[in-house]
């Protein structure tokens, strides 16, 4: 019987620890990204990154130190689906998000309080948003590389993407990629509008003319792929999102996979700062970063899936 009962306890011990292992995993993957800083390492990208930051920091310095740690998550109160974009209205100093499942466009302020939701029609996913003046925004629908423009109704209302401008951008991607375009940003001094394509591979586009291309002075688009940009930061493993810099006109990518935003120049793409969201110690990094969006002061303002909001200020 004693040889039983030693026999039971190892069995029992051995289950023990299995599934001690398995939570363990489960949280460092779920909650802390463990198998991207694995990753990094064994393939040698945490190298590269840190070529990277030596070199910003031999061409002037990085440009995105002294924020703050991000305030605590809040959660964003009214917001059904997963939240998937951000921009900022200079206009009316707010933000404005997209979700998914149901789709929607949500005005909110610059402290992650819902002020208003528009559904939104004709577009079953909108992955990235951009505010391009006045009260228009353009919206991605990343299954299709579609881009609509459309006005902001000034009270709350069906925004209907069936009747709007609309230009659809393929590069080689098969119809109903799920690796399309993610992330849109728009430099409203420059007339700038980049495109971010999430990954498989990564890219990154501008196209310049939009915001006078229904007018009769109108010269077309012009169309840049400036993913050799992405060269120097593989480091950067997906891009959730992008947003222009509105007094530099430098590039803000966020990485959701390597929780990261790193900052290019608008000109020449050449490195200008990097900020990682990874939390002090202890703390709980975001789920799952989808969206970026910055303001005059330089005020950085994230929402990540499903609902929650980040705001990082300098002093």
């Amino acid at each position: 019987m004693s040889d039983l009962v030693k026999f039971l306890s190892k069995i029992l011990l051995a289950c023990l620890v299995v599934i001690a292992m398995g939570w363990t995993t489960y949280i460092g993957v779920r909650f802390y990204h463990a198998e991207q800083v694995a990753y990094r390492w064994v393939s040698g990208l945490a190298a590269k990154q840190a070529q990277f930051e030596k070199k910003v920091a031999s061409g002037g310095g990085n440009t995105l130190t002294g924020y703050a740690p991000p305030d605590r998550a809040k959660v964003i109160a009214g917001v059904e689906g997963n939240l998937s974009g951000l921009t900022y209205d200079a206009l009316q100093k707010r933000l404005l998000a997209v979700s998914n499942k149901p789709t929607a466009l949500h005005a909110l302020s610059i402290d992650g309080q819902l002020l208003a939701t528009y559904p939104v029609k004709g577009m079953s996913d909108v992955d990235g948003i951009a505010w391009v003046g006045g009260n228009r925004v353009a919206l991605v629908n990343g299954a299709r590389n579609r881009i609509a423009l459309v006005e902001i109704p000034a009270t709350p209302q069906t925004i209907d993407t069936t009747r709007s401008f609309s230009l659809v951008l393929r590069f080689g991607e098969s119809e109903d990629s799920n690796h399309g375009f993610q992330g849109l940003g728009y430099d409203l001094k420059r007339d700038r509008l980049y495109i971010a394509k999430e990954h498989s591979p990564r890219a990154l586009y501008r196209v310049s003319g939009l915001n006078y291309l229904q007018s009769p002075d109108s010269r077309g688009l012009r169309i840049e792929n400036v993913s050799r940009w992405l060269e120097e930061i593989p480091f950067a493993t997906d891009l959730s999102s992008v947003e222009v810099d509105p007094v530099t006109g430098r590039v803000f990518l966020l990485s959701e996979e390597s929780q990261m935003i790193v900052q290019l120049d608008g000109d020449s793409g050449e490195g200008r700062g990097m900020l990682s969201l990874s939390p002090n110690k202890g703390a709980t990094p975001m789920p799952r970063p989808e969206g970026v969006a910055t303001d005059e002061a330089g005020s950085l303002y994230i929402v990540s899936a499903p609902n929650l909001f980040y705001r990082l200020r300098k002093p």
